[in-house]
């Protein structure tokens, strides 16, 4: 029988480029934006009051090991449509792993496509070619 997660699938929230950046903890207690391996970001600093508000309900924003991230609900569920074929259901976890599975999605576009999706409810993606993936967020 599987096992359920119930870790709330956690992402980093980016501050001025999706993918590249995102908000560290300092001693100061501020956020900073920082680029992924620790470099400079574009410098922005805010508090965690300033922290943008959990879309739904059993969302959380929250600082996980220095990084200030949007967990998603572990029960959420989401769709991804691509091409003319049928929406698969997903937990935010396993999209992100039938993501990285069917090899057309780096890890930052993942992670701000889910992020998208979990606090817009849609993200639509589309391919240099012109295909388009939505992701739709359904509970």
């Amino acid at each position: 029988m599987p096992t359920t997660n119930h870790t709330p699938y956690q992402l980093p929230i980016p501050c001025c480029t999706p993918g590249w950046t995102h908000f560290r903890a300092t001693d100061a207690g501020t956020l900073v934006c920082t680029r992924s391996g620790g470099y400079a970001g574009c410098g922005r600093t805010i508090t965690l009051d300033d922290a943008p508000a959990p879309a739904r309900d059993n969302d959380t924003v929250t600082v996980h090991d220095g990084v200030l991230v949007y967990a998603i609900d572990p029960a959420a569920q989401f769709t991804h449509l691509s091409g003319a074929g049928w929406p698969r259901t997903f937990t935010a976890r396993e999209l992100d792993e039938y993501l990285a599975r069917i090899c057309v999605w780096q890890h930052f576009t993942r992670d701000s496509a889910i992020l998208a999706a979990a606090r817009n409810g849609r993200h639509v993606e589309t391919s240099g070619t012109g295909l388009q993936a939505t992701i739709t967020r359904i509970a």
